[in-house]
C-alpha cells in the first residue's frame, strides 16, 4: 500500500493534535532500515508508540522486534532522545512529513521523511541543513547529502488541497487528442488511481478522452474532487475499512466508503486500518530479510527438483517409446520378417519418428535422442531395445531417490523459515491502567498508592487524582514527590502499615536516594490541608503546593526499595515500592539500597536475575520476561545509583485486583 498525499495529510494532522502537547521521546527503536519506532512519554497522558517509516507515519498498538540494523538510530538517539515534539507538519499535499523536535539543549531538530520512490529519512537542523541522510540523492533537479540544504522535489502539478476549477480547466496545459480522462485527472490532481476512478464514477462521466470534456463536465468533476478530498481529510466523514486479499491478508486501507471497494472489513478508525496494513507490510519485509538466504536456496532446490521431474518424465517417455518399438518389431518377427532392412521395418521406424544413422562405420537407430547400435536380426535388436529401456527405468528410479533428497532438503529449509516467521510477529501492546503513569504500588493491606515522577506528574497526582478520602504524603527534603494513599482516610488511625510503607516510598523516591542518604523524614496530611494556589504575591513552582495545618511526621525512615514481578489485572508487570508490599505480591523481587550502579546497568542485572529465578519453576514465564523491555525496569528504579541487597522468590502467584 502507498499512502496518498491527502491520506498522509489526515494522519499528520491527527497525530500532531495528539503528540505536540508535552510528549517527549523516551525510547527509539530500529525496526527495519526504513522504519523507526518512537516511544513517546508524557507526565500525565498514556505513552504513545509512533511509527516513522518511508511507508508513512502512524500510531501503533503493536509490539515490534528489531529485524534489521539501522545506523540512523544511533545518530538519532544522540539528537532527539528526551527531546520534546513541538509539531508534525507536511508541505502541502506532498508525500513528505516533518517531525519537529526541541532537544535538551534547546536545539531544534527536524526528522524529515519522504514516502515516494524508494523513500528517504533525513535529519536536519533548524536551518534545514542535512545532518544525516539514509539515501543520498544526486539528480538533475536536486542534491541531498550530509552538509547540504534540504530541497523539496519539483512540483508535480497543482496541489489538490488548493486546486480551483479554473486551474483544473487549464491543467496540465493543452490536452493531446489521445489522453484519457482518468490520466488527465490523475495529472491534474496528483491523486492515486482509486480516488480518480471514484471521482469519475460519482461524476457519472463516461467520456473517454479529456479533450472531449465540456466546461460543465469539468465543473462536476471538480466538485466531486473537492467532496472526496474533504471526506478523506475530515474524520467525521470516515467509514474506514481494511481491504483483504484472497488469503485474508490486509493489503490496503480506505478512510471512506468506495463504490468499487471489495473484500473490505470495517474498522473503528482509519489509524487502526493503517496500523493493520502497514505494520503487516513491515512484518513481511522483516520476514523476507531474515529468511532471504533460505528463500534463495529453496528457490534453487525447487528449480533443481523441477528439472529432475522433467528429466524423469523424459526418461520414462524414452523408455516407453523404446519398448513400443521393440514390441512392434517382435510382432513383425512373429510374421516371419527377420531382416532389419525390410520395408515394413523402415515404415515402422518412420512412424515412430526414429531414423538410422551411420557413424565411423557403425549403424545406429536414433529414437528420442537415444542411440542404439543397429543389429541385422530383429529379435536381437528388439532385445537391445528392451535392455536399453530397462536401463532408463533404473535411471528413473535413481532420479526418484535424488528428487526425494531434494524434497527433504526443501522441507527442512521451509521448516526453518516457518520458525523464523513465527518468531517475527507483533502482538498488541498491553493496555495499561491509569495509575501506571505514575509511581505506584499496592500496600500489604490492599490499598493503591500513587506518586509523582517529576514536577508535571506531581501536579497531576494532586490536581487530577486527589480526593477527600485520600491521605497525602511528602518528604522533608527538596525534590520530594507527593504520594497519595487512595481511599484510606478512615483507616489512618488503625493501620500502621499504610503509614510506614507509604512514608518509606516517599523518602526513597525523593532526592534523598540520589544524594546517597540512608534515612529521611516524611509527613502526611489530609487533602483539605493541601492548597493548590500560591498565597497572594507569592509564586509556586510547577508540582509544588502549600501545606496548611498539622503535619503528622514519620521520623528516621530507612531508604529502601524493592522491585518485583507482579501479576496484576491478569497480566504480568514490573512494580517498585516498599519492601514488604512488593515482597507480598511478587513472584520474584530484588531489595535495593542507595549507591552502587547506574539505572541502566542495574536494570540489566535485575532482569537477568529475574529470568534465572523464574526459569527454575516456570520456563514459559521466563521466556515472556526475556521479552520485557529494559526500559520497563529502568522506569521503576529511583533516580540515582542503586545496589542490590538480595534477590529471591516472592510470596505470591495470585492476580492482584485493584478496585
Amino acid at each position: 500500500m502507498e499512502l496518498s498525499g491527502i491520506e498522509l495529510h489526515f494522519l499528520v494532522n491527527k497525530i500532531n493534535s495528539k503528540v505536540s502537547s508535552g510528549f517527549y521521546v523516551s525510547n527509539i527503536s530500529s525496526i527495519t532500515k526504513n522504519s523507526i519506532l518512537l516511544k513517546l512519554h508524557h507526565p500525565i497522558e498514556p505513552d504513545i508508540m509512533l511509527m516513522v517509516s518511508t511507508k508513512g507515519i502512524w500510531l501503533t498498538n503493536k509490539k515490534y522486534k528489531q529485524v534489521e540494523e539501522n545506523q540512523f538510530v544511533k545518530a538519532l538517539s544522540k539528537e532527539i532522545e528526551r527531546a520534546k515534539i513541538s509539531s508534525i507538519s507536511q508541505p502541502g499535499s506532498e508525500r513528505i512529513f516533518l517531525v519537529h523536535f526541541v532537544n535538551r539543549d534547546d536545539k531544534v531538530r527536524i526528522l524529515l521523511v519522504e514516502i515516494f520512490g524508494k523513500g528517504n529519512i533525513i535529519l536536519c537542523d533548524e536551518s534545514m541543513k542535512i545532518l544525516w541522510i539514509l539515501n543520498p540523492v544526486e539528480v538533475r533537479h536536486r542534491t541531498l547529502k550530509t552538509g547540504s540544504d534540504y530541497v523539496l522535489p519539483p512540483n508535480r502539478g497543482e496541489d489538490v488541497l488548493h486546486i480551483t476549477v479554473e486551474s483544473m480547466m487549464d491543467s496540465p496545459g493543452p490536452l493531446p487528442d489521445d489522453i484519457e480522462v482518468v490520466k488527465w485527472l490523475g495529472k491534474s490532481t496528483s491523486l492515486p488511481r482509486k480516488y480518480v476512478e471514484e471521482i469519475l464514477f460519482q461524476s457519472g462521466n463516461n467520456t473517454k478522452f479529456a479533450n472531449q470534456l465540456s466546461n460543465k463536465d469539468i465543473e462536476i468533476i471538480y466538485e466531486k474532487t473537492k467532496e472526496i478530498t474533504d471526506k478523506v481529510l475530515d474524520e467525521k466523514n470516515h467509514e474506514p475499512s481494511v481491504i483483504m486479499d484472497k488469503m485474508g491478508v490486509a493489503i490496503d486501507a480506505s478512510p471512506i466508503s468506495m463504490s468499487k471497494e471489495a473484500n473490505g472489513k470495517k474498522v473503528e478508525t482509519y489509524m487502526e486500518a493503517i496500523d493493520q496494513v502497514l505494520s503487516n507490510e513491515i512484518l513481511s519485509i522483516g520476514r523476507s530479510l531474515k529468511t532471504e538466504e533460505a528463500d534463495r536456496k529453496i528457490l534453487e532446490l525447487e528449480h533443481d527438483l523441477e528439472e529432475q521431474n522433467k528429466a524423469k518424465m523424459s526418461v520414462i517417455s524414452k523408455s516407453k517409446s523404446l519398448r513400443s518399438v521393440a514390441h512392434e518389431l517382435m510382432k513383425l518377427s512373429s510374421f516371419g520378417i527377420q531382416d532389419m532392412n525390410d520395408n515394413s521395418v523402415k515404415t515402422l521406424l518412420e512412424k515412430n519418428d526414429s531414423k538410422i544413422v551411420f557413424e565411423n562405420g557403425l549403424t545406429y537407430l536414433v529414437l528420442l535422442n537415444e542411440r542404439v547400435k543397429l543389429e541385422s536380426s530383429i529379435p536381437k535388436f528388439s532385445s537391445q531395445l528392451f535392455s536399453r529401456a530397462k536401463e532408463l527405468e533404473r535411471g528413473a528410479g535413481n532420479i526418484d531417490k535424488a528428487s526425494e533428497e531434494l524434497r527433504l532438503r526443501i522441507e527442512k529449509l521451509q521448516g526453518q523459515t516457518q520458525k523464523i516467521h513465527e518468531k517475527i510477529q507483533f502482538n498488541a501492546l498491553e493496555s495499561k491502567q491509569w495509575y501506571e503513569r505514575y509511581r505506584w504500588f499496592v500496600t500489604t493491606d490492599g490499598n493503591l498508592v500513587i506518586g509523582g515522577r517529576d514536577a508535571s506528574s506531581n501536579s497531576a497526582v494532586i490536581r487530577k487524582h486527589m480526593t477527600e478520602d485520600d491521605i497525602v504524603f511528602h518528604a522533608e527534603i527538596h525534590g520530594s514527590p507527593f504520594f497519595l494513599i487512595k481511599n484510606a482516610r478512615n483507616q489512618v488511625n488503625e493501620n500502621t502499615n499504610l503509614i510506614e510503607e507509604t512514608a518509606q516510598a516517599t523518602v526513597s523516591f525523593s532526592r534523598a536516594w540520589k544524594d546517597g542518604l540512608s534515612s529521611g523524614d516524611a509527613y502526611w496530611v489530609f487533602p483539605n490541608q493541601v492548597k493548590k494556589g500560591a498565597p497572594t504575591g507569592q509564586f509556586l513552582p510547577k508540582g509544588s503546593f502549600v501545606i496548611e495545618g498539622k503535619r503528622n511526621f514519620c521520623k528516621g525512615i530507612e531508604l529502601k526499595l524493592s522491585i518485583g514481578l507482579v501479576k496484576i489485572e491478569n497480566r504480568y508487570t514490573i512494580v517498585s515500592g516498599p519492601l514488604n508490599a512488593i515482597k507480598k505480591r511478587s513472584l520474584v523481587f530484588a531489595s535495593l539500597l542507595p549507591g552502587g550502579s547506574d539505572p541502566m546497568n542495574l536494570a540489566k542485572k535485575i532482569k537477568s536475575e529475574f529470568v534465572r529465578v523464574i526459569s527454575e519453576f516456570d520456563s514459559d514465564l521466563a521466556d515472556y520476561l526475556k521479552k520485557v523491555l529494559l526500559d520497563d525496569f529502568i522506569r521503576m528504579l529511583p533516580t540515582g545509583q542503586s545496589k542490590i541487597e538480595h534477590i529471591e522468590r516472592g510470596q505470591s502467584v495470585n492476580d492482584v485486583k485493584i478496585g
